[in-house]
């Protein structure tokens, strides 16, 4: 029923199917935890997608402060990063996604790390890596530290534990191209969306967030190139390259903005000036 009910995307339909206990493919087969506690159970997932919002912003002020922000620019820096694009994602993926949920618990993560409190912050990481195999990665871009990244071998068990299987959303014939060729099937869809120089497309859903441009900080040119660096192997754009850099750009771009001119600043990213893109 909540597949018809929720007519949910692919991402979602697969990770339904892992909720009822069948086999899926890679990567959605390493992200288990959710589908695992979730199930099928569409209002379940909706309390975990609605309790992730408070979770994210809270946990990004709290890491913003830690980082030496004043409370001015760690409050905007939380609004900035809920309120993109690529971090709302499509609604189709509402509320069964964990791209959200991953984002909470590594900011959280990245958090602690930032306040001297490693031993917590490896928890959340490995709460983290269960959601999503590459929060390791996120957090150890928002900590800006090496040492999140000793729970990525946990992704690679979960790969043994859980072997991926061509499930019946993947074995579709479009989403099987893309399963089986995923490097050729991003830049196809590159071309169709008009490229890499696509500037409604690969840089406008920062809205404000472009700002961080004028301090090109050697963890924000990382967390760029990581964020657009995994467009090469995915035909989504938004959804892929704004999570794994988000905190980043909005925490560089709200702290060049002088904070009298920050709740001016935000009004074009939390009202949308023009119809945002989320796939």
């Amino acid at each position: 029923m909540a597949l018809i009910e929720f007519r949910p995307g692919p991402d979602a339909a697969r990770y339904l199917l892992a909720g009822d206990g069948k086999p899926v493919a890679f990567p959605f087969n390493m992200r288990w935890l959710l589908p695992s506690l979730c199930g099928t159970n569409v209002r379940a997932w909706w309390m975990v997608w609605g309790a992730s919002w408070p979770l994210l912003a809270g946990s990004l002020v709290w890491w913003a402060r830690g980082l030496g922000a004043s409370w001015a620019v760690a409050v905007a820096t939380a609004v900035l990063v809920v309120a993109l694009p690529g971090v709302l994602q499509p609604r189709s993926t509402w509320p069964v996604g964990v791209d959200l949920p991953a984002m909470a618990v590594s900011a959280l993560s990245a958090a602690c790390f930032v306040h001297d409190l490693p031993a917590v912050g490896i928890v959340f990481a490995v709460l983290a890596v269960t959601i999503k195999e590459q929060t390791p990665v996120w957090i150890a871009l928002w900590a800006w530290s090496p040492l999140p990244l000793v729970v990525l071998p946990l992704a690679g068990l979960a790969y043994l534990v859980r072997r991926p299987v061509v499930d019946a959303v993947t074995a579709t014939p479009l989403l099987k191209r893309v399963h089986d060729h995923p490097v050729r099937s991003a830049f196809e869809h590159r071309a169709q969306a008009g490229g890499w120089r696509n500037f409604w497309l690969m840089a406008a859903p920062w809205s404000v967030g472009l700002a961080a441009l004028l301090d090109p900080t050697p963890q924000l040119l990382v967390a760029l190139a990581v964020g657009y660096g995994a467009l090469l192997v995915a035909t989504d754009t938004v959804r892929v390259y704004q999570p794994p850099a988000a905190p980043v750009v909005a925490f560089v771009a709200c702290g060049v903005i002088p904070e009298r001119w920050l709740p001016l600043a935000l009004l074009p990213a939390v009202l949308w000036w023009r119809p945002p893109v989320t796939g």
